[in-house]
C-alpha cells in the first residue's frame, strides 16, 4: 500500500557562528573530505581488481537474456558473487569507512552516521561509474571540497553542543 504524500518544506537559515564554531565546522568538513578520498581510493582499487578478474570476464561474457529469465538470473548471480568476493558492496565500503575513521583519528570529528553516509555516497558514484552511466569519480581537493554533509536520518547529522 503506497503512502500518501504529506506536504513538506525546506527552509534555509543563515548560520551565525563564532570563529571557534566556524573552525570546528571547517575541521569537520576537512575530516569528511579526507575520509571521502580514502574510501574512494579503496573503492576504485576494488572495482579495478574486480574488473581484471577472470570471474568478472566470464560473467560479462555470459549472454544477457530476457528480463526475468534463467540466463539473466545466472548472469546477475555471477556479477553479485564477484561483487561480494572483492568487497564492492555498500556495506563493505561502510566498514572500510568506519575502519579509516577509527584508525585515522576522525572519531571526534565525524559520527558513525556521517561516516556511513559518506561511504554510501562514494558507493553510489562508483556504481554509476561501473554501469557506465557517469564518468570516473573524482577525488575532492582543497579547492573543490565537499559542500554538504548529512547523516542517515533526520535525527542524525552534525550536531552542535554547547561545550564544542
Amino acid at each position: 500500500m503506497a503512502r500518501t504524500p504529506k506536504p513538506t518544506f525546506i527552509t534555509e537559515l543563515p548560520l551565525v557562528a563564532s570563529l571557534a564554531h566556524d573552525a570546528v565546522m571547517m575541521d569537520r568538513f576537512e575530516a569528511a573530505r579526507r575520509l571521502f578520498n580514502a574510501v574512494l581510493g579503496d573503492g576504485l582499487k576494488a572495482l579495478d581488481l574486480m574488473r581484471e578478474s577472470k570471474a568478472w570476464g566470464s560473467a560479462k561474457a555470459m549472454p544477457k537474456g530476457e528480463p526475468k529469465s534463467e540466463v539473466r538470473n545466472a548472469r546477475n548471480a555471477a556479477f553479485k558473487a564477484c561483487n561480494l568476493h572483492f568487497g564492492f558492496t555498500e556495506y563493505a565500503l561502510q566498514a572500510v569507512a568506519t575502519g579509516h575513521k577509527n584508525t585515522a583519528g576522525f572519531g571526534d570529528r565525524l559520527g558513525a552516521h556521517e561516516t556511513q553516509k559518506i561511504a554510501s555516497r562514494v558507493f553510489a558514484s562508483l556504481q554509476e561509474y561501473a554501469f557506465g552511466k557517469r564518468g570516473r569519480p573524482r577525488f575532492k581537493g582543497k579547492h573543490r571540497p565537499l559542500h554538504s554533509m548529512e547523516g542517515k536520518s533526520n535525527a542524525a547529522g552534525p550536531r552542535w553542543h554547547a561545550d564544542t
